[in-house]
């Protein structure tokens, strides 16, 4: 896990992560605090890239796929951050996604099993005693009702946008090529459940996955890519978010995370993007915890619903007709308006002002403020006993048009007096 975050002004960009990484061996997690997530993307240009999530593509550091791209990208150049987004996947592509087909039915594979078992978790919420009393009346009803929750699911995700690269995608290719993973992956969910699918049943459940494969849906295993700087013609700092979960018959699974993409200009001074865990940060910039806030929503529909059962109680003797009226009222209705109220305070006292002042700060008040809200995340996780899974150095630096990538705080797994040839390297 990790916390990273880009402020966003018309002077500069500010980025700034912590160092935590988290390693998962079945039943056992070990976190490390030596994760570099921030990287130039250009060695002579003023664009930078962060990572967060999953530190690695297929079985490849990222970091180590950054490096080669640029190497490779030299003193070229793009017009806009976007153009530098698209020839970095170019490049992804023109090395096979430096990955092998062993390895991306691996991924393929974690991929169907996670989502098979999340029908089956589904089914048995309300259902589990279909399974601890395996009989067969049992095992048709548990097969009926995970037929339903698949239809279901799949009416979630249908219509959904598609990924670039699956656009002209068909499901008889989808299911050719996965044929034997879909299979295999049927045999370890459901021969212990001492289930057999009906051959119906396995072509509405390979619809949902070819859905949910190749639509712009968010998948837990993905990684995050942060494209951020300044383009040959942008004058002001742009920020471009980026979902990238796997590799799929030479097509990438990906797709660009717009509600949190930014984009300054002389309409809009300032912007503030938070990444992975956001808690805290929410916490600054809204005045509230999103998680209480959370809480108040499902009280408040509690007390009135509580509320209108008493008020009909009370009446029904006198008038049942009123009393069904009272019990049939639309209080969703009220609690959106309860809840886009409290928006409206929460953006006219604090984020409004917030965004009003991030605007005019200077470069430096800019960096400091980033590693200050990583820094609370880290804290937070700190003094709570919750994992902490926020921590190590906060690495931050600056892009500016003129200056380029600046390095503020970053760490380092070497001396840097003692090794005056790799800076030296970096450049030629």
């Amino acid at each position: 896990m990790s916390s990273v975050i880009g402020i966003l002004n018309k002077q500069a960009v500010a980025l700034a992560a912590d160092s935590a990484v988290t390693i998962s061996r079945r039943d056992n997690r070990k976190i490390f605090n030596t994760a570099n997530k921030i990287f130039t993307l250009s060695k002579y240009h003023p664009v930078g890239v962060m990572v967060y999530n999953s530190a690695s593509f297929m079985g490849t550091p990222w970091e180590i796929i950054i490096k080669m791209y640029r190497d490779q990208l030299k003193n070229k150049s793009f017009k806009t951050v976007k153009a530098y987004q698209e020839d970095f996947f170019k490049y992804l592509r023109s090395n096979n996604f430096f990955s092998d087909r062993e390895e991306e039915d691996g991924e393929l594979t974690d991929f169907f099993i996670f989502w098979m078992n999340v029908l089956v978790e589904e089914v048995l919420k309300d259902h589990r005693n279909l399974l601890l009393n395996p009989t067969e009346e049992n095992k048709e009803k548990f097969l009926n009702r995970f037929a339903e929750m698949v239809t279901k699911f799949t009416k979630n995700v249908n219509g959904r946008e598609l990924c670039t690269d699956f656009k002209n995608y068909t499901q008889r290719s989808f299911s050719a090529y996965t044929k034997d993973i879909f299979d295999q992956c049927l045999q370890w969910i459901f021969d212990p459940l001492e289930l057999e699918l009906k051959d119906s049943l396995k072509s509405k459940l390979r619809k949902f996955l070819f859905y949910q494969t190749t639509t712009k849906d968010f998948y837990r295993n993905y990684t995050g890519l942060i494209f951020v700087g300044y383009g040959d013609k942008e004058i002001y700092p742009q920020l471009i978010p980026v979902h990238v979960s796997f590799v799929l018959d030479e097509k990438l699974r990906a797709f660009v995370d717009v509600d949190n993409q930014a984009q300054i200009s002389s309409k809009n001074s300032a912007a503030i993007r938070p990444f992975a865990q956001t808690d805290v940060i929410n916490t600054v910039l809204s005045g509230i915890d999103p998680e209480l806030d959370s809480f108040y929503t499902d009280n408040f529909m509690k007390f009135l619903q509580k509320y209108n059962r008493l008020v009909a109680k009370t009446i029904e003797d006198q008038s049942q007709e009123l009393a069904d009226a009272i019990l049939g009222l639309n209080l969703e209705k009220v609690v959106k308006e309860y809840i886009d109220e409290n928006f409206k305070i929460r953006r006219e006292n604090y984020i409004n002002p917030l965004m009003s002042a991030v605007g005019s700060l200077s470069k430096e008040d800019l960096a400091e403020m980033a590693e200050s809200l990583i820094y609370l995340t880290y804290l937070k996780r700190r003094i709570t006993f919750k994992e902490e899974s926020v921590g190590g150095p906060v690495d931050v630096a600056l892009i500016t048009k003129g200056d380029g990538f600046i390095w503020i705080k970053r760490k380092h797994y070497f001396d840097p007096k003692l090794n005056h040839h790799f800076f030296k390297n970096y450049l030629e």
